[in-house]
């Protein structure tokens, strides 16, 4: 990260979005059907993976329901993605590019605004004379 630049999060991604994105892009009509078929176990796996690490206030409960499971079931797919993403590459290929599509799509970690070092100086600055004024009223 540049020191000049402020990140921060504009705009938040609910469970549903990545769920719809991910049927949408993997052409699959629903993860959440009963089924074990290796692609929509994969699918379900790789919603899992994005679900946790992109929307960080969801309880996995919440990430399960959106797909119809538990949080046990959460738990449980994302360590088979670790082991199954060792193994077919193709599953970290199709998280990286959903990832970046969702980032690009809700606005997540863009540039709000710059500020220069100079500036960031001045507002340090500013902060630590409101500190010492509070701290000299404190103590008075």
């Amino acid at each position: 990260m540049d020191i000049g630049k402020k990140y921060i999060l504009k705009k938040s991604v609910s469970a549903v979005d990545i769920k719809n994105l991910v049927e949408k892009e993997l052409q699959i009509p629903d993860i959440g059907v009963k089924t074990r078929t290796r692609e929509l176990s994969q699918a379900r796996f790789i919603y899992f993976k994005l679900a946790k690490n992109l929307c960080r206030y969801k309880s996995l409960s919440a990430i399960g329901r959106a797909v119809n499971r538990d949080h046990a079931t959460v738990i449980n797919g994302l360590k088979k993605y670790n082991v199954e993403a060792r193994i077919d590459r193709y599953m970290d290929d199709v998280y990286d590019d959903l990832k970046e599509i969702i980032e690009e799509k809700f606005s997540l970690n863009k540039v709000k605004y710059k500020i220069s070092i100079d500036e960031l100086i001045k507002k340090i600055e500013q902060i630590e004379i409101k500190l010492n004024k509070l701290e000299n009223e404190k103590n008075n």
